[in-house]
C-alpha cells in the first residue's frame, strides 16, 4: 500500500488516475453528516462511490491508495440550497409575463460559471438554483452539482421546486398607466404588494379551476400544469420571502390554496417563529453573518438578527443556512460558522449545510453524508470546519479531486 500527505504530495492527475481504484483516506476526524463524530476515522471509495466508512479498526483493501489525513477534518460536501449564479439578469427572468411556472433554471446554467469555481473552492459540492426573483412565479429549480462537462452530467434533482417571489422585486421598475399611450410590458405588470399577491393568487386559482375558468379548453398549457401539481403537492414551492409582512403573506397563501412551502431569504423569521412552527414549513436562512440586507433584496425592509438561527432552533423550526441573495453573504461555510457562534450546537451547524438540505431537495439519497453507496462527495478540511481559520486542503466530487489546495487560484 502507498501512503500520500495531503496536501504536499496529493496532486489532481494522481487522484484522478486513481478514481477507479480503491483510495483509503485514514487518520482523519470524520463528520460524516446526521451522524456523531468518528474519531479517527476512515473513508473508502472507489469508482465515484462511497465503499466504507468507520472508525480506525475499517479494514483497508490490499493494495488502496491510502491517503494520510492526520490532523484533517472529512465531512460531506457543503449543500447550498439558495445558490445564486452569475448568469445575466435577463438569462435569469423571463419577463415576458408575470408568471412562468414552466421556465426551467437548468435551461440557461454554464458549467464554467466563474460561481461553481468559487463554491468548489470553498467546499461546496451541490446547489440548489432557481430562476431569478423578478417574476411573481419565476419557474422551476434544479439541484446540480458544481463540476461538470455540461448542465446534464451534473444533475442531481431536474424539478426540486418552483419558486414564488414575494415582496417589491416583482413590481419593481413597474410603471401605472397615467394617460398616454402604452409602449411596454411594464405598464401592464403589478405596480404594488397587492398586484403581486393577486397575480399569484389568480394564478392559483386558474389552476385551481380551470374548466370553470376556461370553459374546459383543451388546449395544453404547460405552465398551469406545473401549478397543479404544486396544488396536487407533488412540487414544493420556495417563497423568497424576506421582511415579516411578506413571510405572513407567504404562509396565508400556502394556508388558502393548500400547497407546501418553504420560505426562502427568511431575514424576519424571527419576528414570526411561531407562526412558522404552525406552519410547519422549513426556512432557507439566507447570510446568518449579515446584519444588513444589501442590493435590490434590501428593499423589502428586513432586519436580519444574528439571534436567529438559536430561536428557529429551540422552537424546532427546521431550517437550512444558505448563501441566499445577499451580497453581503460569506461563503457557506463561514455562514455555518457563524450561526454556530451565535449559539446553535456545531453539530446542526454543519447538518444545516450537508444533510438537511439533501433532505429538503430530495437528493439525500446520493448526496448530503457520508455512507455506504453514495456519491464520494466529499471535503478534507485543514481542521474543524467551523473554525475561523480552516481551509479546504481537498474537494472531491465523484471522487475525483475538483480543488486542492496546491491548485487555488
Amino acid at each position: 500500500m502507498r501512503a500520500l500527505l495531503i496536501p504536499s504530495v496529493l496532486t489532481l492527475a494522481t487522484l484522478a488516475a486513481a478514481q477507479d481504484k480503491v483510495t483509503v483516506y485514514q487518520n482523519a476526524r470524520i463528520l460524516p453528516g446526521g451522524a456523531p463524530a468518528i474519531e479517527q476515522g476512515v473513508l473508502i471509495v472507489s469508482g465515484g462511490k462511497i465503499q466504507a466508512v468507520g472508525g480506525a479498526s475499517t479494514p483497508i483493501p490490499d493494495g488502496a491508495v491510502i491517503v494520510d489525513c492526520t490532523g484533517r477534518t472529512i465531512t460531506p460536501g457543503l449543500i447550498d440550497a439558495s445558490f445564486q449564479t452569475t448568469q445575466s439578469y435577463q438569462d435569469l427572468n423571463e419577463q415576458s409575463e408575470e408568471v412562468t411556472p414552466h421556465m426551467r433554471a437548468l435551461d440557461c446554467l454554464d458549467p464554467e460559471d466563474p460561481a461553481f469555481t468559487r463554491a468548489r473552492e470553498a467546499g461546496v459540492t451541490a446547489v440548489h438554483v432557481m430562476p431569478g426573483t423578478r417574476n411573481v412565479i419565476s419557474g422551476l429549480g434544479c439541484a446540480v452539482k458544481t463540476h461538470g462537462t455540461d448542465p446534464a452530467s451534473m444533475v442531481l434533482g431536474r424539478d426540486v421546486s418552483m419558486r414564488l417571489v414575494m415582496g417589491s422585486e416583482p413590481s419593481l421598475g413597474n410603471r401605472a398607466i397615467r394617460g398616454g399611450r402604452v409602449d411596454s410590458i411594464y405598464y401592464r405588470r403589478p405596480t404594488t404588494r397587492m398586484g403581486v399577491i393577486w397575480e399569484a393568487r389568480k394564478a392559483f386559482f386558474q389552476a385551481k379551476d380551470e374548466n370553470t375558468l376556461d370553459g374546459g379548453d383543451p388546449t395544453p398549457n404547460p405552465g398551469r400544469e406545473i401549478l397543479k401539481q404544486v396544488l396536487a403537492g407533488k412540487l414544493t414551492t420556495f417563497t423568497t420571502a424576506r421582511s415579516e409582512q411578506d413571510i405572513r403573506t407567504a404562509l396565508r397563501l400556502a394556508e388558502e390554496f393548500g400547497y407546501k412551502t418553504v420560505i426562502d431569504d427568511a431575514y424576519d423569521a424571527h419576528y414570526v417563529i411561531d407562526e412558522l412552527k404552525d406552519a410547519d414549513v422549513t426556512v432557507l436562512l439566507g447570510a446568518p453573518s449579515a446584519e444588513r440586507v444589501s442590493g435590490t433584496a434590501g428593499r423589502d425592509g428586513a432586519d436580519p438578527r444574528g439571534a436567529t438561527a438559536p430561536l428557529l432552533a429551540q422552537k424546532k423550526v427546521p431550517f437550512v443556512i444558505t448563501t441566499g441573495t445577499n451580497p453581503l453573504a460569506l461563503d457557506l461555510v463561514r455562514e455555518a460558522m457563524f450561526a454556530a457562534r451565535n449559539g446553535i450546537p456545531p453539530r446542526l451547524a454543519l447538518d444545516a449545510v450537508t444533510i438537511l438540505p439533501a433532505q429538503l431537495l430530495g437528493i439525500d439519497a446520493r448526496v448530503g453524508s457520508l455512507a455506504v453507496g453514495k456519491d464520494a462527495d466529499f471535503v478534507v478540511w485543514s481542521q474543524d470546519p467551523l473554525h475561523p481559520a480552516t481551509t479546504p486542503v481537498s474537494v472531491h466530487i465523484n471522487g475525483l479531486p475538483v480543488h486542492t489546495a496546491s491548485t487555488s487560484r
